[in-house]
């Protein structure tokens, strides 16, 4: 699924286009950091569970990853852990793409350019 990118407004770079692939990436970033899996050999992709059964991560690793994530996106001003989120039939953190599809989903319904 291709999805165009997101257009936001940085304070300090103008605007910027935020896509999917870029937020998967991101997101795959910091769980590599969070678990130090890049030393251990365990590979992390796009459709990685993330938390639940068989995820990487418990509920304390689940909660430091997306507050990371919130951190390096936090010129667009989203908030990823409120009641929407956790109210939510499928979680949006079963993947880095769940994630990154929940953000943009955040990012369409308050556009910024």
């Amino acid at each position: 699924m291709t999805t165009p990118p997101i257009c936001v407004r940085d304070r300090l770079a103008g605007s910027l286009r935020v896509d999917r692939s870029t937020l998967i990436d991101l997101v795959i970033s910091v769980v590599r950091d969070h678990c130090r899996l890049v030393e251990t050999g365990v590979d992390v992709g796009a459709s990685t569970r993330l938390f639940g059964r068989d995820g990487l991560l418990d509920s304390l690793g689940l909660v430091s990853v997306v507050v990371e994530v919130e951190q390096r996106l936090s010129d667009l001003g989203i908030s990823l852990m409120d009641d929407r989120a956790m109210s939510q039939e499928r979680s949006p953190f079963r993947s880095p793409e769940t994630l990154a599809d929940y953000i943009l989903t955040l990012l369409s319904e308050h556009p910024r350019c």
